[in-house]
């Protein structure tokens, strides 16, 4: 059927693409759907409150992937044709899941208890948590590793569907801005359960071993740690404005990243694609491949940094239809240029380094990202407001990319 083993591979490689392409393609789109309509419904400013609680739901949901979507998957992938290991691995990663939702559930308390800009709309932040322990039960670093990632595709349209039908059919006034976080939970936590139960097809339930759950949050501790750092650039951003200026501004602010969001999604499902397949081969194999990508991943970044540049107040007006908001169009022509460096860093941060097991350089790389976004993000929004942040997120993307330049010449000297 197949002439090479070679040929197999890239027929699995392409498979898994497609699969996490379509999933890609369902989180930006209806997104898209959806997200306007609340903007036009619940008003810029409820649409921020909402946002702010869904940025700290992401952030704590980081704490709880604890960078198993990178070094889970890896091991899953080295696994999968023992059943008995990769059941011992799986409930060890369970377990360690379970005790982190407990440990992100307590600083949700304890940050609507005393920060009051939480404190206010505490029931927006607790509602949202569901996005946490949805994102918890669903075992897609599992699913990767055995590569069977159609399973992931349709239970996520599922959620998204879900989620994207309750909100069109009971939100109809600016008062029902509780509901948007209950059904974007309800979403996340109908799939989780709906793919753990799947994962037992797969798995024998083991007793878990404490040793071997040591090793494996030793193991995992700088990809969290990395992931953490990022979310200083990216998912904290919308907070830290919310809390220096308004509610208001950051739902500005989230609308537009969003979008940039949607466009740095393009490449995840190709690299998600890739890392099983590569991270097996030798180091100078792994380099080489990811070198061949390079000047496409460049040109297509461009060119949709020029289209959003150039279009920014007509995409606008289009997507949202709000005067507030596409009046701020100068904030997408800013943010568009992370169309071009994220793209880049994706592959040397997200691909690469986690392929050759280099997670020490990878979190070095991050924190610096992490500490200057940090450092210059306060001053910048004192200054400048909403076009501080943009400004921010955009230089920090940018220092990381030229950090990656230089670490992959280094990694180009690397002998079999």
């Amino acid at each position: 059927m197949f002439k090479t083993l070679k040929d197999f591979k890239k027929k699995i490689v392409f498979r898994n693409y497609f699969f996490l392409l379509i999933i890609q393609f369902t989180n930006i789109v209806l997104p898209l759907i959806t997200f306007p309509y609340l903007v036009r419904v619940l008003g810029a400013k409820n649409y921020g409150i909402v946002m702010m609680a869904h940025s700290l739901a992401i952030f704590l949901g980081i704490i709880v992937d604890f960078g198993f979507n990178i070094s889970a998957t890896r091991e899953v992938s080295l696994l999968k044709g023992d059943k008995e290991l990769l059941s011992k691995f799986y409930s060890n990663v369970i377990l360690i899941k379970t005790f982190l939702v407990l440990i992100s559930f307590g600083i949700l308390l304890f940050i609507v208890s005393f920060v009051y800009k939480f404190n206010v709309n505490k029931e927006v932040y607790l509602y949202s948590f569901g996005i946490v322990l949805g994102q918890a039960l669903f075992p897609t670093w599992f699913f990767q590793g055995i590569e069977k990632m159609k399973i992931i595709t349709f239970i996520n349209l599922l959620s998204k569907i879900i989620f994207t039908a309750l909100i069109f059919i009971f939100i109809r006034q600016e008062n029902d801005f509780l509901l948007a976080p209950i059904f974007n939970s309800l979403g996340f936590i109908i799939s989780g359960f709906l793919g753990l139960l799947i994962s037992f097809k797969y798995v024998n339930v083991s007793k878990p071993n404490f040793q071997k759950i040591i090793q494996i949050i030793k193991e995992s501790f700088s990809l969290f740690s990395s992931n953490v750092f990022v979310s200083l650039y990216t998912t904290l951003n919308t907070l830290i404005l919310g809390l220096f200026t308004s509610e208001l501004l950051a739902g500005v602010y989230v609308s537009m990243e969003k979008l940039i969001v949607a466009i740095k999604s393009l490449y995840s499902p190709l690299y998600q694609a890739i890392f099983p397949n590569i991270s097996n081969k030798k180091n100078i194999e792994i380099i080489k491949y990811v070198k061949r990508l390079i000047v496409p991943v460049l040109l297509s970044g461009v060119a949709i940094m020029l289209f959003v540049i150039v279009f920014a107040e007509n995409i606008l007006e289009f997507v949202f239809d709000n005067e507030l908001i596409t009046s701020y169009y100068f904030i997408l022509q800013i943010l568009a240029s992370i169309a071009v460096f994220s793209s880049l860093n994706m592959l040397y941060v997200t691909l690469l380094l986690p392929a050759l097991k280099k997670y020490n350089k990878r979190l070095k790389l991050l924190v610096l990202a992490g500490i200057v976004n940090i450092i210059i993000v306060i001053p910048l929004i004192k200054l400048y407001s909403i076009k501080g942040v943009a400004i921010s997120a955009s230089f920090t993307e940018l220092f990381l990319l030229l950090l990656s330049f230089l670490g992959f010449q280094k990694l180009k000297k690397i002998k079999n």
